[in-house]
Parts: structure tokens; C-alpha cells; sequence
């Protein structure tokens, strides 16, 4: 090994170690050895080093009844950094507050009218954000890397220039509107997208490298991982396939919308939920309407999973609460349309998955800046680094 490979090793070594202590609750010499095949010395240096860097703390060792010191355990200083990450849809907006590891220390959402303007929806976007910041005692200057969700495509620029279903949302710059409070770097991708990393970190298929999701509430849409990463396609419209009328997804909740005995003064956000229950309850009438729902969902994911041959789909989303009224539905209309069928699973994540999932795009930033080529101190970003939209994945 040359002196000049030398520094290059190490820092790969160091990003390795540091990746095993961040995927375990405390992780001691022995078992970081083992999960590396680096030598004992070794590893106790790069600790070191990552400790010095602000990246690993040690954790108080816990007397285990049996005599003797306990061994030394070692986890990631995730405390010493904040993420936030937003979710703007049509019926609300929403945002959580994490650490580096992604665990929340607050949240907060508003409920909006679909038809609320972007002076609306953005002031509401800022109370939330305030609300959230003053639960966690953190000020923007905290806060590393911020994320945003928004439903439709997003460009290239971060703003949904082709499609959305938020009213006149082509000219609003959220970026800019998010960087006027915060010096941290801020990215903008749609809302499926971050929804599929929020289930692939901490969902049903974590570790999963093809998955198809298909979001499964008062929208309907799909997104992809292939060999790990997000498709995005060339523009960010990867996945819109409910645009093409023919895959039944612009009507699929229409039947749930529609039951005559829906309460004539029930709002369109709750009419779906309130079909779903009278399903569950016996309605003939709503069960046959939440299967129709269940092959129009299928048809479309069928298109999806023609394309891609994914090792699972899984269902996201506010029906998915109901899931078991309608996923043996939709698991056989997908099983006659598609030449491979893949596992279905119904994701395991709360209302607040998108809101995480943009989280998740916030620590994919901040493992660019600090852990490519090495290893950087750890370190709250400096005003002045500007706003920007990352890829996703």
C-alpha cells in the first residue's frame, strides 16, 4: 500500500465504522470488529477519531450482574444536529422535527381547504414550522438540512412547473420561501417519492432494493426504487401514471365518494373513510364499491409492475387503515395482469410518513456533505452554503 492510498483506505474505513455504530442502538469494539473484519486496533483508533469528530459518543457502561467491567459501547451523537421535514398536501400541512437518526421530537399540521391559495397554504406552512421549532426549544440555526414534500412532479428547481393538484402551486418558490428562515440547505420532491424512502428506511420493506408504492388515499399515485434508488425520471414525472385515463386511477375513489347514503353535508375528505366503515359494518352497497376501488388501484399497478418486475409493492396511504376490506381485491386483480406477481405488504407507518420520509431526504444531505471523501467534523452548516434541491434517493 502506497502512502498516497493510505489517507484514501482510512477514509473509507471510517465511514464504514461510522456506519456500523449508526445502524445499532451501542456497539461495542468486539462486534464493531466483527462487522467490519477490521483488526481491534484499528478500530479502536477510528472510534477515536470519530469521537474527536463529534460523530460517536461513548455510552455509560451497564453493570451486567456477572462481575467484571461491561465492555465499552460506543452509539452516534445524532443529538448533535437537527432535521426537519415538511409535507404539503391538499387537505393539510405538516412537519416533524428529528434528530440526525431520524427519531421525532415534535410535530405539528393544520388542515386547509383544497381550495386554499399558495398565500394560504404558505402562511399556514409557517405557523407549523414555528409551532414546531418552539416544541423542540430549537432555533432555524439548529436545523441542518430541511425537506419539503409536495404533491405533483418536482423539477428540476424544486416547484411542481408541470402538474399539481395544489391551486396555482407552479409559481410558488418553496425553496426561496423555506431559505428566508433557514441557512441549511432545502430540497423539494414529491410527496410518493419521500413517502417509498420513509418505508424503505423504516417501513415494511427496509432493505428491499425493487419496490413499487403505490399511495393509496384521497390521491392516487405510484413510485419506484430500483437497485435502491428512487426513479425520478428526466423531469421528476416519474410514476404519474394516473394521468393516463385509461389505468382507472382518476376515478378510483369515485365509488367511495359517491354511496347514496352518504350525509350530503360530510366534507369529500371524510366521504371515503365514511364508505370504508359502512363496508366494514355489512353495507352490501359499500363493500362491492370498495372492491371496484380495489381493481381500479390494481389496474394501474399492474402497469407499474409490468415495467418493473419489482421484488414488492407496498400500499401506503389513508385507505390503507382499511386494507383488509380491500387488499385480497386488489392482490387478485393484480395476480391476472401481471406475468410475475410480487409480494404485497400494506405499509406499517403513520399519518405522518410523508413528513418522515422528507426527513429522510434531509439525512440523505447531510451524509453528501459530510461523509463523501472522508469524514468532516460534525458541525451545524454556516449561513451562507444556500438553498438547493437534491436528488432524491
Amino acid at each position: 500500500m502506497t502512502k498516497r492510498e493510505q489517507p484514501q483506505v482510512r477514509d473509507l474505513n471510517l465511514v464504514r465504522t461510522f456506519r456500523e455504530v449508526r445502524a445499532g442502538s451501542g456497539s461495542t469494539t468486539t462486534e464493531l470488529v466483527r462487522a467490519t473484519g477490521l483488526s481491534r486496533p484499528s478500530i479502536n483508533s477510528l472510534v477515536s477519531e470519530l469521537t474527536d469528530l463529534g460523530w460517536v459518543v461513548a455510552v455509560e457502561p451497564v453493570p451486567n450482574g456477572q462481575g467484571g467491567r461491561p465492555p465499552q459501547r460506543f452509539r452516534f451523537h445524532a443529538e448533535t444536529g437537527r432535521l426537519l421535514g415538511i409535507d404539503i398536501g391538499v387537505h393539510r400541512v405538516s412537519a416533524v422535527l428529528t434528530d440526525l437518526a431520524g427519531t421525532v421530537l415534535a410535530g405539528h399540521e393544520l388542515a386547509l381547504e383544497p381550495a386554499a391559495p399558495p398565500a394560504e397554504r404558505l402562511a399556514r406552512l409557517d405557523v407549523v414550522v414555528e409551532v414546531v421549532l418552539a416544541a423542540a426549544d430549537v432555533t432555524p440555526d439548529a436545523v441542518w438540512s430541511v425537506a419539503a414534500a409536495v404533491t405533483g412532479p418536482v423539477d428540476a428547481h424544486g416547484r411542481t412547473s408541470m402538474v399539481s393538484p395544489l391551486p396555482s402551486w407552479a409559481e410558488v418558490d418553496l425553496v426561496g420561501h423555506l431559505g428566508r428562515r433557514f441557512t441549511c440547505p432545502v430540497q423539494v420532491e414529491n410527496d410518493v417519492k419521500v413517502a417509498l424512502l420513509a418505508e424503505h428506511e423504516w417501513g415494511v420493506v427496509r432493505g428491499a432494493r425493487d419496490v413499487v408504492y403505490i399511495l393509496a388515499g384521497l390521491r392516487t399515485g405510484a413510485a419506484a426504487l430500483v437497485n435502491g434508488r428512487i426513479v425520478r425520471g428526466h423531469g421528476g414525472a416519474a410514476g404519474e401514471i394516473g394521468a393516463l385515463p385509461a389505468v382507472r386511477w382518476l376515478r378510483a375513489l369515485d365509488g367511495l365518494q359517491s354511496h347514496p347514503g352518504l350525509p350530503a353535508e360530510l366534507p369529500e375528505s371524510e366521504r371515503a373513510a365514511w364508505t370504508f366503515r359502512r363496508a366494514r359494518q355489512g353495507d352490501a352497497d359499500a363493500r362491492e364499491r370498495v372492491w371496484q376501488y380495489a381493481r381500479d388501484l390494481a389496474t394501474g399497478a399492474a402497469a407499474v409492475v409490468l415495467t418493473l418486475d419489482p421484488e414488492v409493492v407496498v400500499l401506503g396511504g389513508g385507505s390503507t387503515p382499511w386494507a383488509d376490506l380491500w387488499g385480497a381485491e386488489f392482490s387478485a386483480m393484480l395476480s391476472k395482469s401481471v406475468v410475475r406477481m410480487p409480494r404485497v405488504l400494506v405499509s406499517s407507518l403513520g399519518g405522518d410518513h410523508v413528513a418522515r420520509g422528507a426527513v429522510r431526504l434531509a439525512m440523505g444531505d447531510v451524509e453528501r456533505r459530510f461523509f463523501t471523501d472522508g469524514v468532516r467534523p460534525a458541525r451545524r452548516p454556516v449561513a451562507g452554503q444556500g438553498a438547493e434541491r437534491a436528488q432524491s434517493g
